[in-house]
């Protein structure tokens, strides 16, 4: 019986290094979709936009869509209002 390579399926990276196949990429913006918080990591991944980028948006003065949790460090970006801003800043 002779050994058949099975053919690796298309992947894709994300940020922080883990390698997803398609179809898991898939679900996994499926669900930061659904999500009504990001962290700065997910919103990077989901509106494809650079990490630097988003935390550079983060500190701007009209940056409405940055919420603030419960430790000083940690704040998160409200994924509804961070596309409205995305859509009137013509930014993507």
């Amino acid at each position: 019986m002779a050994n058949v390579k099975q053919k690796k399926g298309f992947t894709k990276k994300i940020l922080g290094g883990s390698e997803l196949t398609m179809e898991e990429y898939a679900a996994y913006i499926t669900a930061l979709k659904a999500k009504p918080f990001l962290t700065s990591a997910e919103a990077s991944t989901l509106f494809e936009i650079g990490i630097g980028r988003v935390r550079s948006l983060m500190k701007a003065d009209d940056a409405d869509f940055v919420v603030m949790t419960d430790t000083i460090r940690s704040r998160r970006i409200h994924r509804e209002t961070f596309e409205k801003y995305l859509v009137s800043h013509g930014i993507h």
